[in-house]
């Protein structure tokens, strides 16, 4: 009975850690998109995103300032020739 408590809450444990890794990522989802694309606003996008994305609208807001076509276009047309 002891090892079945034990494995139930190493169990418990694996899935609130997946469930913490797996919402920091969904989390920085607009940071990483501006970084990817090279955003002209990419540290407003980050402050933006930090600070207000916890409440919903603020990290949509980041999600589609970062989805927006003001990237640099010149660093993005080098590494296309690569």
């Amino acid at each position: 009975m002891e090892m079945f408590v034990s494995m139930m809450f190493f169990m418990v444990l694996a899935t609130l850690v997946l469930m913490l890794f797996i919402g920091f990522a969904v989390y920085f989802i607009p940071i990483i998109i501006a970084f990817v694309r090279k955003h002209n606003n990419f540290v407003p996008i980050c402050l933006l995103n930090i600070f207000a994305g916890w409440t919903f609208l603020g990290w949509l807001a980041s999600l589609l300032w970062a989805l927006n076509s003001d990237v640099n276009k010149a660093q993005n047309d080098d590494d296309d020739d690569e």
